[in-house]
């Protein structure tokens, strides 16, 4: 009797555990559920609650790019970019972050097929020539002249707003929206990182 008690007292006990465990379980999924934000004003109050463990500077808010990158070859699967912006022509400091840009997507390794890098001129700026020049150098960078004031449009109001006299990267989702961007004195390595930790963290479309 005392044994069968015992026995008894045991599968109780382990039924709890399990009772237990799926209730862990569950309460995690709905959590999930319930804390994906809906809106990008929820994405953002989240984004101030938690902290972020971004390098680059954050874009608040998102900045849509679609209509400055309406001429970009379409893909089969929607790439992430790396846009260069910014600088009176393509000075030292444009030619700098160019190299580092292309560094960066070779270090990408096996995800460097889900990332393309962008630059987009001022055409005031930039003759045909020297963008001709830039793409020998660069021969898988996207080059789309674009007139100041339309990016400035595009900027204007958010955080990523400045006066366009040094170059800077922009980081746009496959749905061309701007999430981050970087100066010159953030070097290629936090870049890179960004770059892997967004990529590892989307589903590859």
């Amino acid at each position: 009797m005392s044994e069968n008690t015992e026995i008894s007292a045991k599968q109780r006990g382990f039924q709890y555990q399990i009772w237990l465990m799926l209730l862990i379980v569950g309460g995690v999924i709905l959590a999930g559920f319930i804390m994906v934000p809906k809106t990008e004003q929820q994405r953002q109050q989240m984004i101030s609650l938690l902290g972020t463990t971004n390098i680059g500077e954050l874009v608040k808010p998102t900045l849509d790019f679609s209509s400055v990158l309406s001429e970009l070859e379409e893909t089969e699967k929607p790439k992430w970019k790396v846009v260069t912006v910014g600088g009176v022509g393509c000075d030292a400091v444009c030619e700098s972050m160019l190299f580092n840009s292309r560094q960066v997507h070779m270090l990408l390794g096996k995800s460097t097929r889900r990332v393309e890098r962008v630059y987009l001129p001022d055409m005031a700026t930039m003759d045909s020539e020297q963008i001709a020049n830039l793409k020998m150098v660069h021969p898988f960078l996207t080059i789309l002249p674009v007139k100041a004031a339309d990016f400035a449009q595009v900027i204007a109001g958010s955080s990523a707003d400045w006066n366009m006299q040094e170059s800077r990267h922009f980081v746009v989702t496959p749905d061309q929206k701007s999430i981050l961007y970087h100066t010159q004195e953030q070097d290629g390595d936090g870049l890179l990182d960004d770059l892997k930790h967004l990529l590892k963290y989307s589903p590859d479309r």
